[in-house]
């Protein structure tokens, strides 16, 4: 799989697709395909997911399987914002919680990593205790969270801070003793 074709900042979960299913035994010639989307950091990992997955909801361990492919899938427009939900469950101390996020961002992957990184620090839950059971690209009208509709106002505007005025070039010092004041 080698490294991730797109440099995503604090990305560190991609988009995998992994495809497999259960040996054809006498009994069983034709089993049933199995397509299984999950986020991983890396093909190896994606590929543990998916026989976590078969074993615990199909029964079928990976010494009786076989996988016939596993691609990275990538962002059809990876310079638009978009508004995505994700629909996760993660174990706490007390039990499973089930529960959905909403997050903007260009890329799916880079949303879901935001999402992980945010359990972890808010909840503790570890990368192994989340699943991901749904995601979406929501329409503007369809987002409930302040965080995500706050940006839908097409005359946001965000203060330009901690700016350095530079005088005249005529009145302009080589050195100076005081700091610039950038308020």
């Amino acid at each position: 799989m080698g490294k991730p074709t797109v440099g995503l900042a604090s990305a560190h979960l991609r988009n995998f697709e992994v495809v497999g299913r259960k040996v054809p035994t006498d009994c069983e010639p034709a089993p049933k395909f199995f397509r299984f989307n999950c986020f991983a950091p890396n093909h190896v990992v994606a590929k543990s997911k998916f026989w976590k997955f078969m074993r615990e909801y199909h029964k079928v361990k990976k010494s009786v399987g076989e996988v016939f492919g596993v691609r990275e899938i990538k962002e059809k427009r990876p310079n638009v914002i978009k508004n995505f939900g994700v629909q996760l469950r993660w174990y706490s101390r007390t039990g499973p919680v089930n529960t959905s996020k909403e997050i903007r961002d260009t890329h799916l992957s880079r949303a879901v990593s935001r999402i992980f990184n945010e359990l972890s620090g808010q909840h503790r839950a570890s990368f192994s205790n989340v699943q991901v059971i749904r995601t979406c690209t929501k329409t503007a009208k369809d987002c409930t969270r302040p965080n995500v509709t706050q940006f839908h106002n097409s005359k946001v505007r965000f203060p330009l801070i901690h700016r350095v005025r530079v005088p005249a070039k005529a009145k302009r010092a080589p050195f100076t003793a005081r700091a610039p004041q950038t308020f």
